[in-house]
């Protein structure tokens, strides 16, 4: 199922990492200022036009943009996962690793996942 409010949100924050405007990208696409408001809190669908366009100003693929929707999206938010740590320190991975190994091992336990895969079982 198609989560628009993720998919907002997510064209949201490529806009701004490229300190875009509602305006700029707007011009940029060729949509209107109300509809990328609109796409970007949930308020409407999009098209596959909107989504090739935006994809294309944003400098992301359609993947990145639609993983929350997507059931084959492991390297999307692998890719995450190593972006926001490429500016941590030795100390910061160290507590983050621990962390996450920790947290892995907690979600296995408590919501029955049996295999490496992340079936639940």
């Amino acid at each position: 199922m198609m989560d628009y409010k993720k998919l907002g949100e997510r064209i949201r924050q490529a806009r701004k990492a490229l300190h875009y405007s509602q305006e700029q990208f707007a011009g940029e696409i060729g949509y209107s200022v109300p509809h990328i408001s609109h796409v970007e809190n949930a308020r409407t669908t999009l098209s596959v036009d909107f989504l090739v366009k935006a994809s294309n100003a944003l400098h992301v693929s359609a993947d990145q943009l639609l993983c929350d929707s997507l059931k084959y999206t492991n390297d999307v938010y692998k890719g995450e996962i190593v972006e926001a740590l490429e500016d941590c320190s030795q100390t910061e991975l160290m507590i983050i690793s621990q962390t996450v190994m920790d947290l892995k091992r907690n979600l296995r336990k408590n919501i029955g996942v049996d295999d490496e895969e992340g079936r639940v079982g």
